[in-house]
Parts: C-alpha cells; structure tokens; sequence
C-alpha cells in the first residue's frame, strides 16, 4: 500500500467519524422531542422504535448540516459541550410541544376532582402514568387532534428550521438576549395553567352550580343528605357537560395548538 492511498484510506475514516458525531449531535437535539412528545407514543411505544425514527429523522435531516459537518469538533471536552448544547435545545422545544397536552392532563384532573371521580384511575400510555378518567379522555383527543391537523409535520419543520438558525457547531447567540427566551419558557408554564382551566371551565362551572343547588335545598330541608346525593349526581351532571362541550373544547385545543406552535417558531428564533 502506498503513501496515497494511506492518505485516501485515513481520510475515509476521519469522514466516517465526522458522520457520526454529527448523527450523534443530530439525535440529541432530536430524541428529546421524541421521548417527550405524546403524540409520538410515549411509553407504549418501543424504545427501539423512537431510536429508529429518531435515526431515519436525523439521516434526512443530514444534507441540511452536512456543509458545516467539518466545523464540528472531534475532541472529547468541545464535543461534549455540544451535545449539552444540542440537549438543552431539544428539552427546552420539547417542553413547549408538551404544553397543551400537560394542560389537557391537568384540566382533566381539574374536573374529576370536581365531580368526585378522581378514585377512578386510568394508565394512559402516551404519558406514561396512571391518570384519572377525564384526564385520559382529554389527552387522548388531545393526541388524535394533533395528529388529524398534521401538527407532527409543523413540529418536525420547526426542528428543521432550529438546525439552520442554531448550526450544529454554534452555541445558542440569543440575538434578542437571554430573558426573552426564559420570558418565553416561563410563560409558556403560566399558559399551561390557562389552557387547564379554559377546557375545564364548563364542567367546572356546571359542578359549582350543581353543589350551589344542593346546599340551598340543604338549606331549605336539612334532614336531606345532601352528601350521598351530591356523590351520585355530580359525576353524571360532569360526564353529559364535557360530552355535550366537546366541541367547544376541540375548538379551544386547536386555537391552543396554533399558539403553541407559534411559541415554537418564537423560541427557534430566540436562539438564534
């Protein structure tokens, strides 16, 4: 074997390496949407399986880095500073994906709790928990309407887009600073709360008036044991008002999803 192709054959290999670290920094930026993205799967879906998407993600997602793939470091400490890096992006984007979802779990909880029927726990794979009756139902239609609006496809575009405004090789400049993309993480928890409560409102509104009435006829006949009674009216009074809301409550999910994908781009271009 000659000088040339030494040269040629250490060449090939040094590409090689660069390959893989650059799917390695890739997957770290991409596997914490996967994994903590309902919609996905959660749980019930196969460790096996997120790494596979998460792979077949990265490699069509690989031409639009490959330019910039010799700019990567192959040195141990730089490298893990990157993947920190590519890790803080991912967990961050991730966490905003997740936030109407978590706000259907929490108004689900919101409302069993009202109507008394919190004892009643069900698992729910995509969150990878026991979780009470609404709350399944809420995250379940949760999923299936995102997935019917194609909101994967605009969150996987968003991760697309990340990688052009923060490169691989780059740490996060935050052109606007670092508080508008803090400002944005927290107000994204404070809206969680709000989403909770506006698709919960109507069974909220209906288990209040209902405990309203039953303390007035208390009032009016106190030897009426108005305990018990409650016990069995207002699950029933809760099941026929989120049944007879759920299309007001769908309307709210996808202005919600609007906003949250919105709050996605924002956060994207914050880092840049």
């Amino acid at each position: 074997m000659n000088v040339s192709e030494v040269i040629a054959k250490l060449t090939e290999q040094a590409n090689l390496s660069l390959v893989i670290f650059t799917v390695g920094l890739l997957l770290c930026r991409i596997m914490p949407v996967l994994v903590l993205s309902p919609f996905l799967g959660g749980e019930v879906v196969p460790t096996e399986i997120k790494m596979g998407v998460g792979v077949t993600l990265s490699v069509v997602l690989f031409p639009a880095v490959s330019a910039r793939m010799g700019a990567i470091p192959t040195s141990a400490l730089p490298f893990i500073g990157l993947m920190l890096k590519e890790i803080f992006i991912g967990v961050s984007l991730a966490m905003i994906v997740n936030m109407v979802f978590e706000a259907a779990r929490v108004a689900g909880n919101i409302v069993d709790t009202m109507s008394g029927s919190n004892n009643a726990q069900l698992y729910v794979p995509q969150l990878g928990q026991q979780v009470s009756i609404f709350s399944s139902l809420k995250v379940q239609l949760a999923v299936v309407l995102f997935l019917t609006l194609n909101g994967h496809h605009l969150v996987i575009e968003a991760l697309a887009e990340s990688f052009a405004i923060v490169p691989l090789d780059r740490f996060p400049r935050f052109s606007q600073g670092m508080w508008p993309f803090m400002d944005l993480m927290i107000r994204s928890f404070a809206d969680l709360l709000k989403i909770s409560i506006a698709l919960s409102a109507p069974a909220m509104l209906a288990a209040f008036l209902t405990d309203l009435a039953l303390g007035a006829i208390n009032r009016v006949a106190p030897q009426i044991q108005v305990f018990f009674i409650s016990m069995a009216i207002k699950p029933l009074v809760g099941v026929v008002i989120v049944f007879m809301s759920l299309g007001l409550i769908m309307g709210r999910m996808q202005t919600d999803f609007a906003d949250m994908l919105a709050m996605l781009r924002d956060a994207v271009q914050l880092l840049g």
